[in-house]
């Protein structure tokens, strides 16, 4: 019965990887932001998303002493959350009103990430260690960003709304370029490749995608006029 779960999970695991990357890339590619193909497309991403967080939940469940779902439970966590809180700052443009659902997301994936930090230094002489540490302190950005709006000790900007729901959903997709990388691309490289090598090669992706959507948004922002 385990097996089977493990092997359904999987196939949706996997299927849910294939439609979130294709249609976070859609979504970030196309022209006009809020029209009918940036909508759909990150409609399947959003479900994507929730899809690849439930498996990783059910893989941690079912071997919850093995190190690989450890992590991957973390991937997950990383992935989703700013999916989800991307999706739920849309419904906060005129006023920031954090529901209970928004504050209990915000502080699971603080804990989220110390309990990364906290395997990181545990682990910190393996490729994992590197890796819970990176994406721990993702989490405690993730963190800190929306419990400084949140608690009102930082002024959301003009249009937040628009400018959050971008920055979130592009770190959603960095994360899953970066889960889909740690996954595959060890398979292709020899087993003596050094670790800088596969660290670069798991981050870089993801990291470009950040630059990426960052330069996306930048186009929308009007500069300042001059006094």
């Amino acid at each position: 019965m385990q097996k089977l779960i493990f092997q359904s999970s999987l196939f949706v695991h996997v299927l849910c990887g294939f439609f979130g990357l294709l249609s976070g890339f859609v979504a970030m590619l196309a022209r006009r932001k809020g029209g009918s193909l940036h909508n759909r497309a990150g409609m399947v991403f959003y479900s994507s998303m929730f899809g690849i967080f439930i498996t990783t939940l059910i893989f941690f469940v079912l071997e919850p002493l093995n190190l690989k779902y450890q992590f991957f439970l973390g991937i997950g966590i990383v992935s989703f959350y700013p999916a989800f809180s991307g999706k739920r700052v849309l419904a906060m443009k005129k006023v920031i009103n954090p529901t209970w659902l928004d504050k209990a997301a915000m502080w699971g994936v603080g804990l989220c990430g110390l309990t990364m930090i906290g395997y990181a230094i545990a682990k910190i002489d393996s490729d994992y260690g590197i890796l819970f540490g990176i994406f721990g302190s993702v989490c405690l950005q993730n963190f800190y960003g929306d419990w400084s709006i949140f608690s009102g000790r930082r002024t959301p900007q003009k249009l937040h709304w628009f400018f959050a729901h971008g920055a979130k959903m592009t770190g959603a997709l960095s994360a899953a370029m970066t889960a889909f990388c740690v996954n595959i691309v060890p398979r292709y490289l020899p087993r003596d490749t050094s670790q800088l090598v596969f660290i670069a090669v798991w981050v870089l992706p993801g990291v470009a995608i950040g630059l990426w959507g960052r330069a996306v948004l930048k186009k929308y922002q009007k500069p300042t006029p001059a006094v």
